[in-house]
């Protein structure tokens, strides 16, 4: 503002300059007084004048006046880089922005409630004999509106350059690298790379995605884990809807990741060949209700459910599978008009303890099947205890899911049978955090069983012992040591087995 005033006075002087030999003898007297007059009348003058003024004047005076008075300027003038500005200092531009605001709002509103004929304003000096007949016009507003305005509009445009954008987005996920070497199956190297894409679009609308990248025989794949759209309705609902970890199943959607697992693979009913979905294709709704110093949390889903695999002679009629009469969980087509309804109910007495019952019932048979109506009902109960004890010295962490799966026997064959299975496992882990050795308290010593039975006799146990070594918080190195037994109708087989696995959280 004080570089435009000054530009104006010498653009003024300049024009005087320029039109000084057709002054009369008075006018050269006024032309003495100018230094005395033009600091006060130019800044009445020249927005009015400047306009008409600057365009004729400025080609001529520009290159004399230029080289002179950039080098001072434009140390001022130049753009300053814009660092990053903290959330404070945005807080307290906002703040004064506000402020500003609510001042020239005052401002208006005492002039629009003065009298319109308070004061008559002065008459403008009459121009003498032989001038040029224009007379000098008093500033209406006062000076602090001009002063306001200007500050006004400096801050609106400082904080348009460090206002937060209205979306933010974040990538993370994980990562592991193994091997594994079991006396039923071929030692093998295994990695896989699961990236994970966090969206938020507004102050209560999310997005979420995972892709999973394995390698399986010699092809790289690429799965979909999950893909959500969340809107938080309050601080006790939130809707989603797409593809989401399957809520009724704890391990698969708190601890499946391979920085959480503590083992290099899952539970028997959870992994491969489970009894459980790890995601669903469809819409939830969940959330938390504080019940005095404890919490209870809940989460229901609709979703296209699992499908009944009918086998055949060839045991992979219509849905490329081996076992007639078990699910496949992967049923991104609904094959018939019956939703599956499912949730968890979880109750926290004190907080290091999560106690929760899940579920599922779906219609499991294709549309217009020979089987008919054939329902599937699922039940889980879990308990989560982890807890930081001084008696201790460390971390206990322990947890624990059963699961019951039960499907009707529509008494045609080949699914003539009773079909209920059942699994689960129990863990414990201790990191000894409080003792004083970095290096003793990066160790994790960890136990767990689990077994699964399916129908016609199917049965495997396993007992696996583990010690991890964290490198950081969210970095693990994890080796185990496995035995168990599987039974058949035919018999039964003990296998053995060492899994390695690095895996790293980001």
């Amino acid at each position: 503002m004080k570089t435009m005033k000054r530009s104006l006075l010498t653009l003024l002087a300049l024009s005087a300059t320029t039109f000084s030999g057709n002054l009369t003898a008075q006018e050269a007297d006024k032309k003495a007084a100018a230094p005395k007059v033009a600091p006060k009348v130019a800044p009445k003058v020249a927005p009015k004048v400047a306009p008409k003024v600057a365009p004729k004047v400025a080609p001529k005076v520009a290159p004399k006046v230029a080289p002179k008075v950039a080098p001072k300027v434009a140390p001022k003038a130049a753009p300053k880089t814009v660092s990053p500005v903290s959330r404070a200092e945005y807080d307290k531009l906002k703040q004064e922005l506000d402020t500003l605001k609510a001042q020239m709002q005052k401002v208006l509103a005492a002039k629009a409630q003065a009298p319109a004929a308070a004061a008559p304003a002065p008459a403008p000096p009459t121009p003498p004999s032989g001038g040029s007949g224009k007379a000098v016009v008093e500033a209406s507003a006062p000076a602090i509106d001009s002063a306001l305005e200007d500050r006004l509009v400096a801050l609106e445009e400082s904080a348009a350059m460090v206002m937060p954008g209205s979306t933010n987005s974040l990538l993370t996920g994980f990562a592991f690298a193994g091997y594994d070497n079991l006396s039923n199956q071929d030692s093998s190297f295994n990695a896989s790379f699961s990236p994970i894409f966090l969206w938020k679009l507004g102050d209560n609308v999310f997005f979420e995605s995972e892709a999973e990248i394995g390698l399986e025989g010699n092809e790289t794949t690429v799965d979909l884990g999950y893909a959500q759209i969340a809107y938080i309705v309050n601080d006790y609902l939130t809707l989603g809807a797409g593809k989401f970890l399957s809520p009724s199943n704890y391990f698969g959607e708190r601890i499946h990741p391979a920085w959480i697992n503590k083992f290099a693979s899952a539970p028997l009913p959870f992994g491969h060949g489970g009894l459980m979905a790890g995601s669903q294709l469809g819409i939830q709704a969940r959330g938390g209700i504080p019940i005095g110093t404890t919490r209870a949390t809940y989460a229901f889903y609709l979703s296209n459910g699992p499908s009944l695999n009918v086998g055949g002679d060839d045991g992979d009629a219509g849905h490329d599978v081996e076992e007639p009469g078990s699910l496949d969980f992967n049923n991104f087509g609904d094959i018939n008009n019956n939703k599956a309804v499912g949730g968890r109910v979880g109750f926290k007495p004190i907080p290091s303890l999560d106690i929760g019952y899940g579920f599922e019932f779906a219609s499991v048979a294709p549309s217009g099947s020979e089987f008919g109506n054939v329902d599937a009902i699922t039940h889980s109960i879990d308990a989560n205890y982890v807890k930081n004890s001084s008696l201790l010295l460390g971390v206990i962490d322990a947890r624990t899911q059963l699961v019951w799966l039960d499907i009707d026997n529509p008494g045609i064959a080949p699914l003539d049978y009773g079909n209920g299975s059942r699994g689960g496992y129990g863990q414990v882990a201790y990191r000894p955090m409080e003792i004083g050795n970095d290096f003793v308290k990066s160790f994790e010593p960890v136990a767990r069983y689990d077994w699964i039975n399916k129908p016609g006799g199917e049965e495997t146990t396993r007992m696996s012992f583990g010690l991890n070594y964290w490198i950081n918080a969210s970095t693990v190195f994890k080796a185990s040591y496995e035995f168990g037994t599987e039974k058949d109708a035919h018999g039964s087989d003990d296998f053995t087995g060492v899994r390695i696995q690095a895996a790293i959280g980001f």
